[in-house]
């Protein structure tokens, strides 16, 4: 049964054993090769991951996907659920545009500018259509149902999908599940970036605090930036398949940084990747405190000194100390557990907020969270910091 081939989810798109395969051996060829070249982009959000997508949204050697589809987070959730239905229309739920664009992306810039994300011009029925079609035949699995509805968008979009270099996905956590990522896709490359934990904090914090008047996630903020940035040291031997970059290495010395990406992918550099796009229009970028710029805006990447008070900072560097040792970001307190600090309420709290920020805190100490975890060996540390001090 399709169901029974779907749940094996076996990498590269192997026709698997006892399927008859109905399409042409030409149109099954060609589905395994686009599955193969799979560029994958993560990092916690607002790291920087979009800013990245939309330097490589132009070059001629890339098909990108420009919205987020999360399949490899919910992969699991739909995992013993039968027949490939549930997880397409999982992907679709984030690739519809009404939803996406309307509930999902947030007013930026105080409405100084347009997103052209959200102008998006595809046929959404027949996109919806040709996924279908697409999942449906012969040999489906999970690693090509997400590359099968990504041709299809791209086939609707008019994206040479039959001569880009790689297709991109970005997903901040990509990152987070780089295990299954690549289990599926075994020879996709994966870029990480990744940002200081201060700066995020103090973006992400801005923006809720500007729309709901308060937060309550002063502990998930930190929680999210650790479980990808544990990922550098775990992800730093898989030589040619995995790149790390710096968002303010990216922001103060983007030639470098895109010319080293372009090395990673054997793509050609050309002076389209330091003008961020979307769909070939210029994208004016999301940044919580900036309003619409053109090119790369080098602003101040210390902003957060002034935005976060010191005991959010402390609240920061204490609960992510060891991921920004890792990623070679100082630390400007003494990141020493305080009772008094750790008990006082933090500007833009609130009280539920505040509960669920301690008691997640106190797992967090218990080692009872996963995602706060890091591998802290003799041998490991070292060697994940110099790694990064040697792509930068």
């Amino acid at each position: 049964m399709l169901s029974e081939r779907l749940a094996a989810g076996t990498g590269c798109g192997q026709l698997l054993p006892g399927t008859a395969d109905t399409r042409t051996s030409s149109e099954f060829e060609q589905a395994i090769e686009f599955n193969r070249r799979a560029l994958f982009v993560g990092g916690c959000p607002k790291s920087g991951t979009t800013l990245l997508l939309a330097l490589l949204d132009g070059h001629p050697e890339l098909a990108t996907l420009p919205v987020e589809t999360h399949y490899l987070e919910e992969l699991r959730k739909h995992a013993k659920k039968p027949g490939h239905e549930v997880k397409l229309r999982a992907i679709l739920a984030h690739l519809e545009p009404r939803q996406h664009y309307s509930e999902k992306l947030e007013t930026i810039h105080n409405n100084s500018a347009v997103d052209p994300r959200i102008d998006f011009t595809i046929d959404f029925a027949e996109f919806t259509r040709l996924a279908a079609e697409f999942a449906t035949r012969p040999g489906m699995n999970d690693s090509l149902l997400l590359s099968e509805t990504v041709r299809a968008y791209m086939t609707l979009d008019g994206q040479d999908w039959q001569g880009c270099t790689y297709w991109v996905e970005k997903t901040p956590s990509n990152v987070a599940h780089a295990d299954d990522l690549f289990r599926l896709y075994p020879d996709a490359r994966l870029i990480q970036i990744v940002r200081d934990p201060r700066a995020v904090f103090a973006s992400r914090r801005r923006r809720l605090v500007n729309r709901y008047g308060s937060h309550t996630k002063a502990h998930r903020l930190v929680r999210e930036w650790n479980e990808s940035s544990r990922q550098i040291a775990r992800l730093r031997d898989r030589a040619g398949s995995y790149l790390l970059i710096r968002y303010e290495d990216l922001v103060q010395s983007s030639r470098k940084v895109m010319k080293r990406i372009c090395q990673f992918t054997g793509i050609s550099f050309v002076p389209l990747l330091l003008q961020p796009t979307f769909g070939g229009r210029p994208w004016a970028g999301n940044s919580t405190f900036e309003g619409a710029f053109e090119g790369i805006e080098s602003a101040p990447l210390d902003r957060w000194k002034s935005e976060l008070s010191e005991d959010e900072i402390w609240w920061v560097e204490w609960h992510c100390r060891e991921g920004m040792d890792i990623a070679g970001y100082g630390l400007v307190t003494d990141a020493k557990f305080s009772l008094s600090r750790w008990l006082k309420r933090l500007p833009g709290e609130s009280p539920r907020g505040y509960l669920r920020a301690r008691k997640s805190s106190l797992c967090q100490m218990a080692g009872l969270l996963e995602d706060c975890r890091y591998e802290r060996t003799a041998a490991v540390v070292p060697d994940a910091a110099q790694y990064l001090r040697a792509a930068r």
